[in-house]
């Protein structure tokens, strides 16, 4: 059985506040996987009839170039990354999935819990983010807030001032995909 040690969301939740950046946060069952349906139990605290998060769904990957950098690519559900393909395009080494010690160490994150928003933590600028751009077509955009029993949900315009308080521009992009 898979466990997850659940991160502290506040931190988070403090910078969105302090900055006036809108979210709801919804809580929910542990989920591991972007295939894991997370059955909604509240909303901003209440409990609400069980219900599906909001569509559509991001899954964040912590990778690591032969190099020795690290990326947070944040992909739509659904789309299988071409890898090698995305390295290319980046200009960087073949990517390999970072080790959990790191992501700990860099992000404050656990596998499980991988999230655009462990940047915060990233104080010494080492881990890069690239964002699916499909994604910024959309009304939502909804991440983990550093744990994997809650997601916080915002629009793709507040998302990206929030990365920009965070003085980690995302860089946006059409992420390659294989079949």
């Amino acid at each position: 059985m898979r466990q997850n040690r659940p991160m502290n969301q506040q931190p988070l939740l403090d910078f969105l506040n302090k900055h006036g950046i809108p979210y709801q946060l919804y809580e929910h069952q542990p989920v591991f996987t972007i295939e894991d349906e997370a059955v909604v139990t509240a909303i901003d605290g209440k409990p609400t009839s069980p219900g599906p998060l909001p569509k559509p769904r991001y899954k964040t990957l912590f990778l690591k170039d032969k190099n020795g950098q690290f990326f947070l690519v944040a992909v739509m559900e659904g789309k299988r990354v071409d890898l090698k393909e995305l390295s290319n395009i980046l200009d960087c080494g073949r990517f390999s999935f970072g080790k959990p010690d790191k992501l700990m160490a860099l992000l404050q994150l656990t596998p499980g819990s991988v999230t655009p928003y462990g940047i915060l933590f990233d104080g010494e600028k080492k881990v890069a983010l690239v964002l699916d751009e499909d994604g910024l077509a959309h009304d939502t955009i909804s991440f983990h807030p550093m744990r994997n029993d809650m997601t916080l949900v915002t629009t793709p315009q507040n998302f990206l001032r929030c990365m920009e308080l965070m003085e980690h521009e995302a860089h946006v992009l059409r992420i390659p995909t294989r079949e």
